[in-house]
């Protein structure tokens, strides 16, 4: 499928990576959060590839309480690590144009003198 050399995400950069794994937490997040029997049904199917009458097994409203906490925790964290490449990226991009900016204003003082 791919060269040795290649990998499907070969074109983004480390930044924009991070970004696009973000957006996918906020999303296991919100859907968490939101639809947390989904959850319940794909526990279910999880479990009765190993174990007899895991079909028969109800979740508390308890549980579907601590479904919902944990997809609401998750999209935060996915929020907060978007934020965080996204301040970063901006950073980066005022530092190469000071770093530029400094670079001609350099050049421009050795022509002169």
């Amino acid at each position: 499928m791919f060269d040795s050399i290649e990998t499907p995400c070969a074109g983004m950069d480390d930044g924009e990576k991070r970004k696009l794994g973000s957006l996918l937490v906020i999303g296991q997040g919100l859907l968490t959060a939101l639809a947390p029997s989904l959850s319940v049904r794909l526990i279910k199917k999880m479990l009765s590839k190993n174990f007899e009458n895991a079909g028969e097994l109800e979740a508390t409203p308890e549980y579907r309480r601590q479904l919902r906490a944990i997809g609401i925790g998750t999209a935060a964290a996915g929020i907060a690590g978007y934020a965080m490449e996204t301040v970063a990226g901006r950073v980066d991009e005022v530092d190469e144009a000071e770093a530029i900016t400094d670079d001609t204003v350099d050049d421009t003082a050795d022509e002169s003198a």
